[in-house]
């Protein structure tokens, strides 16, 4: 089957050419979660290419999330499920090469997580309710211990994009999470900042509580606006 499913190599950058055609076979379905790829000695064979592109190539498609490389006997390449955390990991590599930068973030924040939490109140269940209530809860103590909750901010709206049910939204906003975790060090907020954030959690959680969709849409959107003028960017 494999003769059938790559191509020798004549042209081009030889590893970018081996990710493009195995990836090829793995979203096409030839290769599906938990299958192993040919063995390193067959793939030489096939690609015609020696063995330092294909290494390469291997650990690329390893770092983008689409395979596990296993040592050992019994081991070699195998296709990943495709669950969210990879796919979020992938996109934030993709975003930090990309130079994006903290602005740029916000202003994609202020277009979609207004609608994530309208979606939210309509689809929550109690797990939801009782997963944000807890982060909720943590960043309060903070607060009250006068320390500086900056995790239990970015928590917050993970919570509620996972209360979304959307799976896509899911991984952008863990994406754009981990990027938010490293850019906020930056950032220096005072205790009178942590306690309007937080008034604005409480209240957004109580729209959500009540499914009030459009209540918590409008409350998410006023959150980032106010978040963004006290970063002044």
């Amino acid at each position: 089957m494999e003769e059938l499913v790559f191509d020798k190599i004549r042209h081009g950058r030889i590893s970018d050419n081996i990710v493009a055609q195995i990836k090829n076979a793995i979203f096409t379905g030839i290769y599906r979660p938990g299958d192993k790829l040919p063995s390193e000695k067959e793939l030489i064979s096939l690609f015609n290419v020696s063995r330092v592109p294909l290494r390469e190539a291997l650990r690329s498609l390893q770092e983008m999330g689409l395979i596990t490389i296993r040592p050992g006997i019994g081991g070699g390449a195998f296709v990943n499920q495709m669950g969210i955390k990879p796919v979020s990991d992938s996109l934030f590599n993709m975003l930090r090469l990309g130079n994006i930068n903290i602005g740029e973030i916000w202003e994609f924040r202020i277009s979609i997580e207004p609608n994530i939490a309208f979606l939210a109140s309509e689809r929550r269940d109690q797990w939801d309710i009782k997963q944000i209530e807890e982060i909720n809860s943590i960043r309060e103590k903070a607060i009250q211990g006068r320390k500086a909750p900056v995790i239990s901010n970015i928590d917050f709206h993970q919570a509620v994009a996972k209360a979304s049910k959307n799976s896509l939204l899911i991984m952008v906003i863990d994406a754009i999470a981990l990027i938010l975790m490293e850019e906020l060090k930056r950032f220096q907020f005072s205790l009178n900042d942590h306690r309007n954030i937080f008034k604005f959690h409480k209240e957004i959680t109580e729209s959500i509580k009540r499914k009030d969709s459009e209540k918590a849409k409008a409350l998410m959107h006023e959150h980032l606006m106010d978040v963004k003028k006290r970063l002044k960017i």
